[in-house]
């Protein structure tokens, strides 16, 4: 999932991605207690991510808000990577979807099982969020197993495809794409191109299922 050699920040970067982290909590008690074991309710550890949580997207994102409100929720993900050499991985593991900061971000978790090859689950975060000046989406990477942040922009290209580029990784081009969203189910592939995006090259595509099958109430 996502191992790439990133590009880190310094000094501002580094001050955003210590805020990712820490909203990382807000995905959600339930991932806390997967790692940490179970806690009471009225744990003050828990305070930042009861803080953290939104319902829904603040109003001030309109319209903007709908294509990747459409992800808000718990996923299955069937993991599938590709290796320059050829080598082909299948792994297993969930994505989770909210709102934070008073609806006015969303972030993701990303967990991948652990496996044969690797005793310890892996786990990354996005942050998005909607700069109306330059009428995009914003995108901010943390790998925390390989200390490193990396930048996207891009935006919704209709209401079942949202697409992030970024040039943090090095001297490729990388391209991000959720696509063919429905209620239950939508694609995520990473490509990346060493020749200014005239061609792309496939690295991963991961399969999400909605858990359950239920999709949040403003879009049933």
């Amino acid at each position: 999932m996502k191992k790439h050699a990133l590009s880190p920040w310094h000094s501002n970067g580094f001050l955003f991605a210590a805020c990712l982290l820490c909203v990382g909590g807000a995905i959600g008690p339930v991932v806390a207690n997967n790692a940490t074991g179970q806690s009471p309710a009225t744990d003050a550890r828990l305070e930042m991510v009861r803080a953290l949580q939104a319902a829904h997207a603040h109003p001030s994102l309109g319209g903007h808000a709908r294509a990747i409100d459409r992800l808000i929720g718990t996923w299955d993900v069937a993991y599938t990577d590709f290796s320059t050499s050829g080598r082909v991985t299948h792994r297993t593991g969930e994505l989770i979807f909210g709102w934070v900061m008073d609806g006015r971000v969303v972030q993701d978790l990303w967990i991948v099982d652990p496996s044969a090859a690797d005793k310890e689950r892996e786990v990354y975060t996005d942050l998005f969020y909607f700069d109306p000046k330059s009428d995009t989406w914003h995108t901010a990477f943390v790998d925390p197993e390989h200390p490193s942040v990396a930048r996207f922009t891009g935006s919704a290209a209709d209401d079942d495809r949202i697409v992030l580029e970024s040039r943090d990784f090095g001297a490729t081009d990388t391209r991000w794409s959720y696509y063919n969203i429905r209620a239950d189910s939508f694609v995520y592939r990473a490509e990346e191109s060493a020749d200014g995006g005239k061609t792309w090259t496939l690295q991963s595509e991961y399969h999400m299922k909605r858990r359950r099958g239920l999709a949040p109430a403003s879009h049933q």
